[in-house]
């Protein structure tokens, strides 16, 4: 076990049937009292997240489910799962868990040596896009510049505040595998976002009548799965998306070292403002 923290103020809620089964329940109950049932199925609980390192003998099939969730299904097909899990659990990575060494993860980080593992799956389906490819060549012609592809994914109901302490941890790791005091150069972080469709009413006016009127219109925004990722890409280097697919965006980022660091200490610092 590396690091062991406590988030106390996390909310869980608990369906009646599960509290109360079999109980009488008034269904003509009045809005404010089903409110107030409501309030109190709420209660809080104290979780502990230990941070691991990475288990082959453990993890690989939670990593593998992991990464087809980050994919999704049509990208997810483009790639060996199973050599892809086996190469990040051969790499600095972590993990967290709340039962213990044997436990399936919740959530891991790992950062890949790309110019180690230039001839693996994942490696070629990046230079499968110009932009990665240009830029990784000139990664490669550089015998001073080196680049981690980043791999995470989490379940979504694991709370953000696990982030900031995750990255330092595996970047502790990645300087004590590189030796020297040595870090990465640059970073290539896979992440995805999703569209969210909604309607909305809009003033039009009717120029024949010179009368206003409501009409529904369609809104379309863009949303992150991960909190850290407006950091990534407000601070990258390159940022690019694929296209959307059944409303999920495949994104790819590019940082430097320094800009991996800040995008952590500033999502730091917005987690504080919550």
């Amino acid at each position: 076990m590396i690091e062991s923290i406590k988030l106390s103020e996390l909310t869980k809620k608990r369906r009646a049937s599960e509290d109360d089964e079999g109980s009488e329940i008034d269904i003509s109950s009045t809005d404010s009292e089903a409110d107030e049932d409501r309030v109190q199925d709420e209660e809080i609980v104290n979780i502990d997240f230990d941070f691991f390192s990475g288990n082959p003998q453990v993890d690989f099939h939670a990593i593998k489910n992991l990464l087809r969730q980050i994919l999704g299904r049509e990208e997810s097909n483009k790639i060996q799962l199973s050599q892809l899990s086996d190469l990040i659990l051969s790499s600095p990575t972590t993990t967290i868990k709340t039962d213990g060494t044997d436990s399936d993860p919740y959530c891991f980080l790992s950062f890949v040596d790309y110019k180690e593992n230039r001839d693996s799956d994942y490696a070629r389906y990046l230079r499968r896009d110009q932009r990665m490819a240009s830029f990784l060549r000139t990664v490669e012609s550089n015998s001073k510049k080196n680049c981690a592809l980043v791999l995470s994914e989490r379940l979504i109901n694991m709370p953000t505040e696990v982030v900031p302490p995750l990255y330092k941890i595996t970047l502790e790791d990645v300087t004590n595998a590189l030796g020297d005091g040595k870090h990465y150069d640059f970073y290539v972080i896979l992440s995805r976002k999703y569209e969210v469709n909604f309607d909305m009413d809009s003033d039009s006016e009717d120029e024949s009548q010179g009368q206003r009127s409501k009409k529904r219109v369609k809104q379309h925004e863009i949303d992150y799965f991960h909190a850290e990722d407006k950091f990534f890409e407000k601070n990258a280097k390159l940022h690019y998306d694929l296209p959307s697919n059944k409303g999920l965006i495949p994104t790819y980022v590019v940082v430097s070292h320094q800009d991996l660091l800040k995008s952590i200490s500033e999502l730091e610092q917005e987690i504080q403002s919550w």
